[in-house]
Order: C-alpha cells, then sequence, then structure tokens
C-alpha cells in the first residue's frame, strides 16, 4: 500500500506548473513570452534581417505568389460563338512586413509587426487593417475593441470614412483585444508615419506580454513610432 504523505507529493507535483506538462500554445507565431534570443532564433522561420541590443528584426511577406485556375470565356471562330474553358494565372503579392522582437531582462517581452510597404490609396490602409483585425478576431474567437483618438480635431461619425485624415495625423484608429488567455495585450493600430511627406499612414500589430512586460517608456516610443 503507498504511503499516503508520498501519494500526496506525488499529487502536489502534478498540481504545480513547473512539475507537469503546461501549455506550449505560441503566444506570437511560433515562439513564447520569456523566451531568451537564443530560443527566439532557433524558433523563429523568417528572414533575421537584423539583430541589435534586446532586439530581433525578422522580414514577413513580400515576395509573388502565383496562382491557377480556369475559367469559362466565349469566343468566336469561324463565323460561330461557343463557350471554352480556358487556364487564368494571377500573380499577386502580400505586403511586406517588419517583424520585431522586444526583449527586457534577456526575455522576450513584445513583438510588432510592422507594414514596410506605403499604398497611393488611404483606403487600403483600412482595408488592411479590417483584413487583419477579422484574422485575430477569428483564430481568438473574440471581437475586437474599437477604439479612435481624435485629439483637439473634430469626431467622425463614422471613423472609417476618413483615412486620408488618418495619414495626415488628424486622429487614429485602435482595434485591441486587451488580454489573451491572461498572457498577452493585442492591438492594431493605423496611424500617421512620423515626418513623411507627402503625409502616409503607419500600421502594426503589437503583441505585449502581462508577466514579461517591456519598460513603459520604451513601449510608448514603439508604440508611437512603428
Amino acid at each position: 500500500m503507498k504511503h499516503p504523505v508520498i501519494a500526496a507529493i506525488a499529487i502536489l507535483s502534478c498540481i504545480l506548473p513547473a512539475s507537469c506538462s503546461r501549455d506550449k500554445t505560441p503566444d506570437v507565431r511560433s515562439v513564447r513570452w520569456g523566451m531568451s534570443i537564443a530560443e527566439v532564433k532557433k524558433a523563429e522561420t523568417a528572414e533575421l534581417m537584423k539583430e541589435g541590443v534586446n532586439v530581433l528584426t525578422y522580414r514577413l511577406g513580400g515576395e509573388p505568389e502565383t496562382t491557377t485556375g480556369t475559367a469559362t470565356v466565349t469566343i468566336e471562330e469561324n463565323g460561330e460563338t461557343h463557350d471554352a474553358l480556358v487556364t487564368v494565372e494571377t500573380i499577386s503579392s502580400e505586403p511586406s512586413y517588419d517583424l520585431v522582437y522586444v526583449f527586457e531582462d534577456g526575455k522576450l517581452a513584445m513583438a510588432v509587426i510592422h507594414l514596410r510597404d506605403s499604398f497611393d490609396d488611404p483606403a487600403d490602409y483600412i482595408r488592411l487593417m479590417r483584413e487583419k483585425s477579422l484574422a485575430i478576431s477569428k483564430e481568438l474567437e473574440s471581437p475586437a475593441m474599437g477604439v479612435a483618438e481624435y485629439g483637439d480635431n473634430p469626431r467622425k461619425e463614422d471613423p472609417y470614412s476618413a483615412p486620408a485624415e488618418i495619414c495626415e495625423g488628424k486622429y487614429t484608429l485602435k482595434h485591441m483585444w486587451p488580454t489573451v488567455r491572461d498572457r498577452t495585450g493585442i492591438s492594431i493600430e493605423l496611424d500617421s508615419k512620423i515626418n513623411a511627406d507627402p503625409p502616409d499612414c503607419n500600421l502594426s500589430v503589437f503583441y505585449e506580454s502581462a508577466k514579461h512586460p517591456v519598460d513603459p517608456a520604451l513601449s510608448e516610443d514603439l508604440h508611437e513610432l512603428l
């Protein structure tokens, strides 16, 4: 018969998270908060562009993608018309992004996915923001909380109606998921690029650790810059 003290120790060892199988769900892409720089470099599959003090910068997207499909068209031949099946090849390119990992005390604390491309039509920033927001909400099974910040400028009845004014710095849009699994704060921010001429927009997705937060001043600087 098992000694009751030994049995109790065995039960307690499975209650303590350090002794049992823990949730290994990634917090961002394939990495988790608290990882070291070496661990993130081993887990991340994107192209490493730059390594700085407590910062790793990777490149995402930007590569052309070819898709092939079929379509039925009506053609005229020898005075007669008939339907024909043709192959249609479409070449599209996903926008390119900087993926920035930020470390605090040697542990992963923040990640930013920052749009590198510029769009001629400011409405394309709204479209992309909505696409990214919908994908995150679908993954989390949770709707975003939307916020518009106007400062001293007039409020909009429809904050999505004037993307050019966002690029001019008159107001900003944010979609937020404050706490995910009690581990992560996520936000998408659309605002103006600093000192851009002509005016242009910034679009970034921020992931911030609840347990290993970066210095608040650094977080504020990154939100303002990216």
